[in-house]
């Protein structure tokens, strides 16, 4: 017997037979992959309502601690942040100030002979008021008083010197209260 089968059927016949068993096993393959996605998606639908009611459960409890969070320790901590806004904006400013130090240092340079200073007063000055220093003491005589009074005014960092009138009163020991203004930095 022989066994080479030969093949009768024309060869666009085979063709066409050829396409039409591609085109059903694409169908098939669509068909079967339609199926595979529904399956997926069914068996994915409880998990999508689980995920969705934690989702709500989640935005309910947000909700409540924030309104939690409107209680009496959040008021508590807004009054202790502004309390510490306000010593920081006191600090900021006091760093603008000139330092008492080096300006008590400059006016102990000034000489006084004669006079002796028992009290010192120190109030920086605020927007467009200029820094003040009182000097209080008692002087032995008029003219050591007069002479510290001027040496006081020739400071350049001193734009006005204040001493009563009524200060020279008496002759000797004379107690006085001088108020020094300017910008007060040496």
């Amino acid at each position: 017997m022989y066994r080479e089968l030969t093949n009768l059927v024309p060869t666009e016949r085979s063709r066409a037979f050829r396409q039409e068993y591609f085109r059903r096993l694409a169908t098939v393959a669509l068909v079967m992959l339609t199926v595979l996605i529904g399956i997926h998606a069914v068996l994915l639908a409880p998990s999508y309502i689980y995920f969705k009611e934690q989702v709500a459960a989640k935005r309910t409890q947000l909700a409540l601690l924030e309104g939690s969070l409107t209680s009496a320790e959040e008021q508590e901590v807004g009054a202790r942040l502004k309390s510490l806004e306000d010593d920081r904006n006191h600090l900021n400013r006091l760093a603008s100030y000139p330092a008492f130090s080096t300006l008590m240092r400059a006016l102990l340079e000034v000489p006084r002979s004669g006079i002796v200073l028992t009290n010192f007063s120190f109030a920086p000055g605020q927007g467009d008021a200029e820094a003040r220093v009182m000097l209080s003491g008692v002087a032995e005589t008029r003219t050591a008083l007069r002479e510290y009074n001027l040496a006081l005014s020739s400071l350049p960092f001193v734009s006005k010197v204040d001493l009563p009138i009524s200060t020279y009163a008496k002759e000797t020991e004379l107690p006085f209260t001088i108020t020094i203004t300017g910008s007060l930095t040496p």
